[in-house]
């Protein structure tokens, strides 16, 4: 048998609000309570299809490759997942279906990724979120799952939270652009109305090349002002990593060029002068 809104205040985060727990960390928060929330299942079923010996079966799943799990006697995320997928077809087919069997595969995918220390975005940390919660209420862990359900919904927290302020920046930034344009706009057709009253009178010519340099330069300005892209000033929060960085590009998900052209030029320098020194033995 199985076992066992948002208000306007919220909307602008300070950047210490923003993340108090990277997606690294909230990933792992979820593979623990995973790990707790499958444990009884996953040892009633292993326990009713091979019996009281049955650690000695599931240790043949890692196939000679030793784990963490199986040195220290506790179960982690790793080995329940991959125990699980490998006795599916002898053991949990019985009590779960093809969608859990695609939850499985898909967490340990994650729980790989997590491990090797790969960036998460804040839509991967909301399916590991909403995958561990699904599979724990296939296998009666409602309690696990809430206190996922919890995490998921800050994790919606967020992204809705960057969405918003990402909206509003960029409406209070159109707002400005084309208040400046009206400001252009306004000052070009000054000028030209001045050096008419004043001089078109009399030097018509010289006026009209004066207009259309006028025109020229502030279309020049109404352009460039048009055509520029929102810039980020100052401390904030990278939209994939959501690491805190000090720059428009972040270096962690985009590295400088320069950098790894550097350190390409350097390696590829140091074989070479290899390659000399053995050339010169020989």
């Amino acid at each position: 048998m199985p076992v066992g809104g948002l208000h306007a205040g919220r909307v602008i985060h300070s950047l210490c609000e923003v993340n108090v727990q990277s997606n690294q960390q909230r990933i792992g928060v979820v593979l623990a309570s995973l790990t707790s929330g499958l444990l009884p299942f996953f040892e009633q079923e292993m326990q009713h299809a091979y019996g009281p010996n049955w650690e000695e079966t599931a240790r043949t799943s890692f196939r000679g490759h030793s784990t963490t799990a199986m040195q220290s006697g506790k179960w982690d995320a790793q080995a329940v997942l991959t125990v699980m997928w490998d006795q599916w077809n002898s053991v949990f087919r019985n009590k779960l279906g093809l969608a859990e069997r695609s939850l499985v595969s898909e967490l340990r995918e994650f729980r790989n990724r997590w491990a090797h220390q790969d960036q998460f975005n804040d839509d991967d940390s909301y399916r590991v979120h909403d995958s561990a919660q699904r599979l724990l209420r296939a296998v009666g862990a409602s309690i696990a799952a809430k206190s996922i359900e919890d995490h998921k919904i800050e994790v919606l927290r967020n992204i809705l939270g960057r969405r918003l302020n990402d909206d509003l920046a960029a409406a209070q930034y159109n707002r400005a652009r084309m208040t400046d344009v009206a400001l252009y706009s306004i000052c070009c057709v000054s000028i030209i109305v001045t050096l008419f009253v004043l001089f078109g009178a009399h030097q018509l010519a010289p006026t009209v090349i004066m207009a259309a340099f006028t025109i020229f330069v502030f279309g020049f300005f109404i352009h460039k002002r048009v055509a520029a892209e929102m810039t980020v000033y100052g401390v904030h929060e990278c939209a994939k990593c959501s690491k805190v960085i000090y720059s428009e590009v972040c270096p962690y998900c985009d590295p400088p060029r320069a950098l790894s052209v550097m350190r390409s030029e350097s390696s590829s320098g140091f074989t070479t002068m290899a390659e000399q020194h053995v050339r010169a033995s020989s």
